[in-house]
Formats: C-alpha cells, sequence, structure tokens
C-alpha cells in the first residue's frame, strides 16, 4: 500500500513486479513473466482456487482488493509438490480472516473505484465473517455524451471477495471462502465482452493429535469469456468457459519441536 499506485488503485501484481527475476509486458499492465517463462506458465490462485485471468480492464488492474488480501507468497524456483507444478512460478494469495471479538469497517473512494470492507464475530470466539467489494464507475457518467451509442455504453468491473470460520469444537474447525469478480464492456448495440472468474473453497482442518494435523478441502472454479454482437444483421455470441473441481486432503505431522 506504500508503493505508487496506477489511478491511486494499490495492485498485488504490480508490487511483485518489482521483485527479482519478475518482469512486465510494459507500465500499467498486471502480466508476470518470471524469469523467461510467459503468463500462462504461472499457477496464480487465492486460498487454494485457481485464478485463470488476473486481470481487469485489459491488464491494467489486477483481480486482488488488496483490503481483503492477508498474505501472499511468490515461489519462482523450487516449487512445492503439493501445488502441482507450473513452468514458471506459483502465486499462492491468502484471504484474511474475520476478526472473532468485534466488528470493524473501512472504505474508500478513488479516481477509477470505490471500495468497503467489514468483518465480525458470527459468534465471539467461536467465529467470524468478512466482506469486502470494489467497483468502478466509469460508465456512471456516459448518461452525459450528446452520442445517444455512448450514453448506452457500460465499462466497468467489479471484485467481492468474502470468507467465514467457524470453530465446531476443539479440534475441528471450518473455514469458507469465495471470491467473484467481472468485468463488462458493451459499445452500445455494436460489441458486448465480459469475462470474470468465481472461485469458492471450504476447507475442514482437523486436529488429530498435538503433532498431528489435517485438512481437507473442496474448490470450484470457473472461468467465463464471453464476446459478441448484440443485435443487428452480423449479431453473434461466443463463449469460452473453464471449470475445474478439486479435493484435496493434507497432512502435517511434527517429530519434535
Amino acid at each position: 500500500k506504500r508503493i505508487p499506485a496506477l489511478f491511486g488503485e494499490v495492485d498485488l501484481l504490480r508490487s511483485i513486479q518489482l521483485l527479482p527475476g519478475v518482469n512486465t509486458a510494459g507500465e500499467g499492465t498486471t502480466g508476470l513473466f518470471v524469469r523467461g517463462g510467459s503468463s500462462d506458465q504461472n499457477l496464480i490462485q487465492i486460498d487454494g482456487a485457481p485464478i485463470y485471468n488476473p486481470s481487469h480492464f485489459f491488464g491494467f488492474f489486477s483481480v486482488f482488493n488488496a483490503d481483503a488480501i492477508s498474505e501472499l507468497e511468490l515461489f519462482k524456483g523450487g516449487i512445492p509438490a503439493r501445488y502441482g507444478g507450473r513452468l514458471a512460478s506459483i502465486l499462492d494469495v491468502k484471504m484474511k480472516e474475520g476478526n472473532p471479538e468485534r466488528f470493524s469497517g473501512s472504505g474508500g473512494i478513488g479516481l477509477i473505484s470505490s471500495r468497503l470492507y467489514l468483518d465480525g464475530p458470527i459468534k465471539k470466539g467461536k467465529g467470524s465473517f468478512m466482506i469486502a467489494g470494489r467497483r468502478t464507475y466509469a460508465d456512471a457518467f456516459l448518461f452525459l455524451a450528446p452520442e445517444e451509442d455512448i450514453r448506452d455504453s457500460k465499462l466497468f468491473f467489479y471484485d467481492f471477495n468474502a470468507k467465514a470460520d467457524y470453530k465446531i469444537n476443539e479440534k475441528n474447525s471450518l473455514y469458507l471462502s469465495a471470491y467473484l469478480g467481472r468485468d463488462v464492456l458493451s459499445l452500445s448495440d455494436q460489441i458486448l465482452v465480459n469475462w470474470g472468474n468465481a472461485t469458492t473453497t471450504l476447507r475442514w482442518n482437523r486436529i488429530f493429535s498435538e503433532k498431528l494435523i489435517g485438512n481437507l478441502t473442496g474448490i470450484v472454479s470457473n472461468f467465463d469469456y464471453k464476446i459478441g454482437i448484440p443485435d443487428g444483421s452480423q449479431e453473434f455470441t461466443t463463449t469460452t468457459q473453464i471449470l475445474d473441481y478439486h479435493l484435496k486432503a493434507d497432512f502435517n505431522y511434527y517429530l519434535n519441536e
């Protein structure tokens, strides 16, 4: 958040581009090129769910709302086997957990977008929630344009993050997190382009003993892209989609301190 930001929008991926071995296609873009690899050779995930297009506004902003992020890890080599492997890098992003004791919130109004963050207890000492959202409003002023085609156009993106955790008992806890983001570009009835990511992660954490801890995680990740001409003699629509389902279990055993 201390790094100078494009249009006042802090950006997680642009901050990573300042690290050694990480390059970008150009100023103001979010594509990562790690140690000579291309941008599609990176695995980018949020709470374990893969994100296939991590950018908004044709690459100028990333999909990660800094208000909702607690930590990230970037692997440029020696990638742990649990990630399945990528040729270039792994970017592992984790969302914040809410405050289990009291309610709090924050927000901001920027040149490009406005944002809101809320968190608090579901049940004091047992569970908490976090929700965060942001939306651009470039299209809010299009109604002032003299041309009707421009007034009917749309140009915006939004992000929504949510996470909840609940401690069932001393040995069992549940974590549920979700992300939804979308870009919409519509030039009257001439062209329509929209794309977005949607993910859901449900994790069950079990403490078997002082030395053995396990997690069972279910993940759904969806990316879809639509382009077309909505009206007229050349009307058409093309849609593509990637839909992933993951189920995985992992265990940590501590031999000693």
